[in-house]
């Protein structure tokens, strides 16, 4: 009797420990969660933004095929949130706008809020 009731509190316990374990996020998701895409043209230099689900493969501006995605970098010495177009130069170098930084293992996705206070402006193909 004694050793169904070991198993049976064994077996509550392991099922608490996974349901307890999916209730907090995966250290690390919030760098790769976001509610929007950002997109930088790299012919005329607008900075742009969709909803989440929504994706540009042309440039709703000048309508050509230059766009960029944007991504963001975490500065680990001041918090700074430094966006860019991911590209491979220096429009794309992942360097800290306040310290200069090099920001490597930083990346991060912009959130709305961030990429309007880049400059971008929501459109919708």
């Amino acid at each position: 009797m004694k050793s169904r009731f070991f198993i049976f509190e064994s077996l509550l316990a392991a099922v608490i420990c996974l349901v307890l374990a999916g209730c907090f996020p995966e250290p690390g998701s919030e760098a790769i969660e976001t509610d929007a895409n950002g997109y930088f043209c790299q012919k005329c230099r607008g900075k742009m933004f969709t909803e989440r689900k929504v994706f540009l493969e042309k440039c709703p501006k000048c309508k050509e095929d230059a766009l960029a995605e944007v991504v963001g970098y975490r500065c680990a010495n001041d918090q700074h949130l430094t966006l860019r177009p991911k590209v491979p130069g220096p429009e794309g170098a992942a360097v800290c706008e306040r310290c200069n930084a090099q920001l490597k293992h930083a990346l991060v996705q912009p959130h709305k809020d961030d990429l309007q206070k880049w400059g971008a402006s929501q459109v919708t193909p």
